[in-house]
């Protein structure tokens, strides 16, 4: 019975939730390594593995029939559900900018705005200015911020959630950086805000998604066996595109807390086998 009312919970959920997601692109989709002199910010197909698929379920879900989600997926976002809405925010500015929106093309992320930063402005200022605003003039029952533990996004998100306390604002943060490095060491990451839940790898949002109702079960294990097969790859270059060198999960892992969510027997077995995989790789 529990089972069927979580089921039913869901499903509603998702059918009767309009929902705005705002992302932030390097080192929260993009392996791009901010902090360590942009070593994959040239690159334009180089995503976290599993979120250019959880970005398009979840902007093409909410299609009255299967033929319009298939198409909706097909075309990355063409034509989807108003229920549903996507807006890619940057601090990238100039030549930094066009590989953002070369990335979002190439990787196969929703071809949506891409909304980027002028030349010379300061970040944080840009960050929550332009955030602020899409929030003010948005009607959505919840509105999803998603950045990582780098640079900016913690405080720029903290920021815009203190000044609208009315609206449902839920960030998640891809932790990625260690905030316990030394002052001064460039690899020093971000303390997350209260409230801000922290994600490591595709997996990990996708699983937050689901429990929002806002994926499949048929889509999350899809995600779920992707990360699955590839931190469990023996191939450098399939594994870094779950866990990059230059990452450090130790923090993630030590606060990790999975969403209470049920899960059926073989999605639960591939999430604890990531979890005991990034255990070890985090210790």
């Amino acid at each position: 019975m529990k089972v069927l009312l979580s089921f039913l919970f869901l499903v509603n959920l998702s059918v009767s939730a309009k929902t705005l997601v705002i992302s932030d692109i390097d080192d929260t989709l993009k392996r791009t390594n901010v902090l360590g002199y942009f070593t994959g910010g040239l690159r334009s197909t180089n995503p976290f593995i599993g979120l250019p698929e959880l970005f398009n379920d979840f902007l093409c879900n909410e299609e009255e029939t299967q033929a319009k989600r298939d198409y909706c997926k097909k075309f990355r976002g063409h034509n989807h559900s108003l229920n549903r809405s996507l807006i890619y925010v940057t601090a990238a500015s100039g030549r930094l900018q066009m590989f953002g929106r070369e990335f979002i093309s190439r990787s196969g992320f929703p071809q949506v705005a891409v909304i980027g930063k002028e030349t010379g402005r300061d970040t944080l200022e840009y960050k929550v200015s332009v955030v602020s605003e899409i929030v003010k003039a948005s009607n959505y029952d919840e509105i999803i911020l998603i950045g990582d533990n780098g640079e900016h996004d913690v405080g720029a998100y903290k920021a815009v959630s203190e000044a609208f306390p009315n609206k449902k604002i839920t960030t998640y943060i891809h932790q990625v950086y260690n905030p316990s490095h030394k002052d001064g060491d460039e690899k020093k990451g971000v303390d997350l805000a209260p409230g801000q839940v922290a994600y490591f790898t595709g997996s990990d949002l996708a699983l937050e998604f689901y429990a929002k109702g806002l994926i499949s079960e048929k889509q999350l294990k899809n995600i779920v066996s992707k990360v699955h097969r590839y931190i469990n790859s023996r191939d450098e270059d399939l594994y870094e595109q779950v866990v990059p060198e230059w990452s450090d999960c130790r923090p993630f892992m030590a606060n990790y807390e999975r969403p209470s969510v049920h899960l059926s027997k073989d999605i639960e077995k591939l999430v604890s086998s990531i979890e005991d995989k990034l255990k070890k790789a985090c210790r």
